[in-house]
């Protein structure tokens, strides 16, 4: 927070790093937005009682507030519970219903496997990411990217889907995200073996002395500059079958000064059993957020009229993005999107929604209920996690990605095929699986397309970035079952250059 009580400051300032840090990616108009309005959604969150921090947070898990009466959780409970607000416990919306052109409400499944159809106005979709779609991911259990596919299957596009921030995380005991650009002092990555490995992976030239600096700037996985190898030699130990028990790699700060560790990471490691300045810390490369999602206007509403997407469902990033820049745009966008739906859906008097348009969306769930074959849907997921991780985070070449896209389309066969119901709970996560599916083809897809690498987007066969063919945003649509790709060119007015220093404002992400 700056000095007058601004989530950042100066504004101007703030919209070029965003720029430069999304390496010429990010909706420049969304950003100029956000810088313009962040504050005031700080002072609103305030107004209802919402306490801040001085300290970036560990975890969300180390906030002391979190359940109490000041928390977001609870202040968003108590507003609901003073209007009339309808909230359908233990349902699952599984697609959206699109009639002349507009969003008018979505179909589900309750917890009983029955179809439920809710008609409205407009619909805001808030579903948060996909990070369940990888095997490791601090992300809740129901990130499983169902807005995205909701959206576009209904016709809505899909914006920089190829861009993601991951980054390191400790795997046990518990997940929480394992900031080095907090510790400005060496410390040692070590394997199952107890041995140092980072320096086997580094190209002649560059010491591990560089890319612990240059990794002090930024926690996530990034190609613009060389702390990528530390990302690389990690995940090369596990895939070369050197990872601790819990599929990691040692964390070593035993020889760091008191008062250098984060005092909030420490407290919340000791909470666990953890004892940072003795234990040695076991870290793997986590997905932490989708910098794309659904393509919106600065109303927060996405290009299928009456359909509104927020927080991490929304598409308005770049390759790499300013820390604290996803929270603040949940809130800045939320309150537009909420603002405008409500315009919207006032607008709209009593259409009903036709049945023809229901049937079709019916259909796929009542087929998917009788399934009877020889694999439970939870049963599915651990693979796809598994290949997903392998093959696309830190980095990926022609290769992998072919991997994934087979894998895909025998993933979908299984789900089609060979799907087995066996309690009315199964639906729902058939339905999920489903969901990761479609949004997997989408990060597959636009990853093979983008033959360079920019910020997140990683590719070791097309290592360097090439402005000259791939200054362009990608878009993805869905029609009559098949995904298609639109290039737009990013317009010099929007202001980003590759300028010396890259970013103003360190660390970043």
């Amino acid at each position: 927070m700056g000095p007058e009580g601004s989530f950042f400051n100066p504004p101007d300032a703030v919209y070029v790093d965003m720029i430069q840090a999304g390496l010429g990616m990010a909706d420049p108009q969304l950003c100029r937005v956000f810088v313009d309005e962040v504050s005031d959604a700080v002072k609103r969150l305030r107004t209802m009682g919402m306490q801040f921090q001085s300290k970036m947070l560990a975890t969300m898990e180390a906030n002391p507030n979190v359940g109490k009466t000041n928390s977001i959780v609870a202040i968003q409970k108590a507003i609901i519970e003073q209007t009339e607000t309808q909230v359908l416990e233990h349902a699952n919306l599984t697609d959206l219903v699109v009639q002349d052109g507009c969003c008018v409400g979505a179909v589900g499944v309750d917890d009983a496997a029955d179809p439920f159809l809710v008609e409205a106005g407009a619909v805001v979709i808030a579903t948060g990411g996909v990070g369940q779609l990888f095997q490791y991911s601090f992300n809740p259990p129901g990130n499983t990217g169902d807005g995205y596919a909701m959206a576009l299957r209904a016709g809505a596009e899909l914006f920089n889907m190829e861009f993601m921030q991951q980054g390191l995380a400790t795997t046990w005991p518990t997940q929480a995200m394992v900031m080095l650009y907090e510790m400005d002092e060496p410390y040692r990555i070590l394997n199952a073996h107890g041995k140092t490995f980072v320096e086997q992976y580094l190209p002649n030239g560059v010491s591990l002395e560089e890319v612990s600096r240059l990794k002090a700037f930024h926690w996530p996985v990034s190609c613009r500059d060389a702390a990528l190898h530390l990302d690389r030699a990690i995940k090369g130990e596990v895939l070369a079958g050197r990872a601790t028990a819990h599929d990691g790699v040692f964390l070593d700060l035993s020889r760091a000064e008191r008062g250098f560790l984060p005092e909030l990471f420490v407290k919340f490691m000791g909470s666990q059993g953890i004892d940072m300045r003795r234990d040695l810390i076991q870290v793997q490369l986590h997905h932490h957020t989708s910098n794309g999602g659904i393509r919106i206007d600065a109303s927060g509403q996405a290009t299928v009229p009456g359909l509104f997407a927020v927080g991490e469902a929304a598409g308005w990033q770049g390759a790499d993005r300013l820390g604290g820049t996803m929270l603040g745009g949940s809130q800045v966008f939320g309150w537009r999107a909420g603002r405008h739906a409500a315009a919207v859906a006032c607008g709209q008097g009593g259409r009903s929604v036709s049945p023809a348009v229901v049937e079709p969306l019916l259909e796929p769930l009542a087929r998917m209920r009788e399934a009877r074959g020889r694999h439970r849907p939870d049963d599915l997921r651990p693979a796809l996690q598994r290949v997903m991780w392998e093959c696309l985070i830190v980095e990926k070449d022609s290769a992998s990605l072919g991997c994934v896209r087979q894998f895909i389309g025998d993933d979908r066969d299984r789900l089609r095929n060979d799907l087995s119901i066996a309690q009315p709970f199964d639906l729902a996560l058939a339905c999920e699986h489903r969901n990761l599916l479609d949004v997997a083809e989408v990060i597959v897809e636009a990853a093979s397309l983008r033959t360079e690498s920019r910020g997140s987007h990683v590719r070791s066969d097309y290592p360097l970035r090439d402005d000259a063919h791939w200054l362009t945003n990608l878009f993805a649509t869905r029609a009559n079952g098949r995904l298609r790709f639109e290039r737009q060119w990013v317009a010099q007015h929007q202001g980003w250059t590759d300028r010396p220093g890259d970013i103003r404002i360190k660390p970043w992400g």
